[in-house]
């Protein structure tokens, strides 16, 4: 609720402490919005290019789950499929500030770790097919450049107050209804394409147990 006399905003059931001065000035309150509008875009061109790479590339055309000379880029894979979902929900799906936020942002610091791994182990994991071709290359430059984009663009919209490692709590402007629902899309497509990448992961280990 709005406190009579200042610009800050109580949320019912939450700390004193938690309330939450917000921009007074329609200038920055325009500036985030369009923030969030590029980060919203960003983050639908990230989706395709990643369904491209995940299903055509990895699932379909390579197989990366099934051969041993490409398992341990899978398990890098499934790595960044589990963060995915905590990053949309705690970063996309709601706006929150304090400690929702940090997890938020400490799943993309392993994510980008993995990203790490993932491309020094992607020309090792390739030589049989004489390596990692073209169009896979700049799916790859793409979609993770569209993918950290749209997180640094999310992250630039939240006000000073929300950078707090305080219990968390909901920012007193609603996010556009597209980006909330795009959010949680991708929250429980995040959530299949993890499960989806366990499985393949077991698969590849049931059929080493059986051959031996």
């Amino acid at each position: 609720m709005k406190i009579p006399g200042s610009s800050l905003v109580r949320f019912p059931g939450n700390d004193p402490k938690l309330m939450l001065q917000m921009p007074s000035g329609g200038r920055q309150n325009t500036e985030n919005s369009q923030l969030i509008t590029a980060a919203t875009v960003c983050l639908v061109v990230f989706g395709i290019l990643a369904i491209v790479d995940g299903v055509y590339y990895h699932d379909i055309k390579y197989k990366l789950y099934q051969d041993k000379e490409s398992i341990l880029e899978h398990i890098y894979h499934t790595v960044r499929a589990v963060m995915f979902p905590i990053m949309m929900y705690c970063l996309f799906a709601h706006d929150f500030g304090g400690v929702l936020m940090i997890v938020g942002i400490g799943a993309v610091s392993i994510d980008f770790i993995m990203l790490i791994f993932d491309v020094k182990e992607e020309g090792r994991s390739r030589n049989r097919y004489g390596g990692l071709s073209n169009d896979e290359y700049m799916n790859h430059v793409f979609a993770n450049t569209f993918h950290f984009v749209a997180i640094a663009l999310i992250l630039a919209a939240k006000p000073a107050a929300a950078w707090t490692i305080d219990p968390s709590f909901a920012l007193g402007r609603p996010y556009p209804q597209v980006t909330a629902w795009l959010g949680s899309a991708f929250v429980a497509g995040g959530v299949i394409a993890a499960l989806l990448h366990f499985w393949q992961w077991s698969q590849y280990f049931s059929r080493k147990v059986a051959q031996s």
